[in-house]
């Protein structure tokens, strides 16, 4: 029986046929795999090439579920097996998931590209967003489905999604296509509407920011944060104290309720009818809008500094860094008129701990050099810590 361990995930593969003349056969080779399977191994069956299960098969998987103690999930269950899981109630006992239908993005134009997914434009009407690494995982896009119902039905201006889909070896998940295409591909033709368009993003944050979604809803938008200092103190980039600075630095982020989109740059925005409509929403959380401003400094005037915006988006700092001038400025109103340069400061202060964990992760620098990098950007985040403050 076919098996794959990888990254604390055990599957294991049901095929062709089983009935009571191999159940017995094959239970005791399912209990083999679990006896020689680490008791925290997360279980999972692909039944993409199991053709026919009987109630002997049944009874083998009802035996494996009282041995786990939990569900597990069987993925890519033809229709007709799903229909005998639901029809005996065993879809109520275990995770059941019905086969995705399989498409190509051969051929296809790519719309973005980031770190963890990829767009495609499918037609006319739908895009695939294909997912890579450790994010191209069948629970994770069905949560991120979830998330993108839940922004959608919030009233958030954002593209509708539709089902989770194969994609060769990895998973997608499928939207509706906005026809006029995104803000970064207009802005690279027509500079001359960056000045428009900086205003108009300034009126979705504001829009985005005005939305109360519950908690229980979507995440605290400061977890990854915390996640990141998690990281670099189990790197042992951090002292305890410096861990115990840093976590400050991080609660001092009021807790909130409004939505942020975590990634509001122009490859993410789509336009349909001159209306500006979210892509790319599955780390939307809910937290205080400097949330959203923190990472928005980082791509229009940091990212775009070193040619990352123009080979992901087409957009470089002679278009980011006077659209962010514009865009931060509409945002926060006169009253700030003249506070631009502190804010900017503020915010690069607090989103050094994300450039930490960028140089803490590259796989291209050598210890030394990671070290030297490090050091330098600590040096700098420790100087201005104790002048950082919520803005706005």
């Amino acid at each position: 029986m076919r098996t794959n361990k990888e990254n604390g995930k055990t599957t294991i593969y049901l095929e062709g046929y089983i009935n009571s003349d191999n159940a017995s056969t094959i239970e005791d080779e399912i209990m083999s795999i679990l006896k020689d399977t680490a008791p925290d191994s997360e279980i999972s069956f692909d039944a993409e090439k199991l053709s026919y299960i009987s109630s002997a098969g049944l009874r083998v998987l009802l035996k494996v579920r009282k041995k786990l103690g939990k569900a597990f999930t069987i993925y890519d269950v033809n229709r007709d097996i799903y229909d005998i899981f639901e029809v005996s109630g065993f879809n109520e006992m275990m995770n059941v998931k019905k086969a995705l239908r399989s498409i190509s993005v051969d051929g296809c134009e790519k719309i973005s590209s980031g770190a963890h997914s990829d767009f495609y434009r499918l037609d006319s009407e739908t895009t695939v967003k294909v997912y890579k690494g450790d994010f191209n995982s069948p629970e994770k896009i069905e949560q991120n489905r979830i998330i993108a119902k839940t922004v959608f039905t919030h009233g958030i201006p954002s593209v509708i999604p539709f089902d989770m889909v194969k994609v060769g070896d990895s998973y997608g998940l499928v939207y509706e296509m906005m026809c006029e295409g995104t803000l970064a591909s207009h802005l690279s033709a027509h500079p001359e509407d960056i000045t428009k368009y900086g205003k108009r993003i300034a009126e979705l944050a504001k829009k985005l920011h005005s939305t109360e979604i519950e908690s229980s809803e979507l995440p605290d938008a400061r977890f990854p944060y915390f996640c990141n200092l998690n990281y670099i103190k189990e790197k042992g980039y951090f002292t305890s104290e410096e861990e115990s600075d840093v976590y400050n630095l991080i609660t001092s982020i009021p807790e909130r309720n409004t939505f942020i989109h975590r990634d509001l740059h122009p490859g993410n925005i789509m336009l349909m009818d001159d209306e500006l409509i979210l892509i790319d929403v599955d780390d939307s959380g809910v937290g205080h809008p400097m949330i959203d401003l923190i990472g928005m400094y980082k791509v229009y005037n940091e990212a775009s500094k070193t040619g990352w915006t123009k080979r992901t988006m087409g957009l470089g700092e002679d278009i980011l860094e006077p659209l962010w001038n514009i865009t931060i400025q509409s945002y926060l109103g006169n009253e700030y008129s003249d506070k631009l340069p502190e804010v900017n400061r503020v915010l690069k202060g607090y989103g050094l701990l994300n450039s930490l964990v960028g140089i803490a992760a590259a796989p291209t620098l050598s210890e030394d050099e990671r070290i030297e990098k490090i050091t330098k950007m600590k040096k700098l985040l420790f100087s201005m810590i104790d002048s950082l403050y919520p803005i706005p």
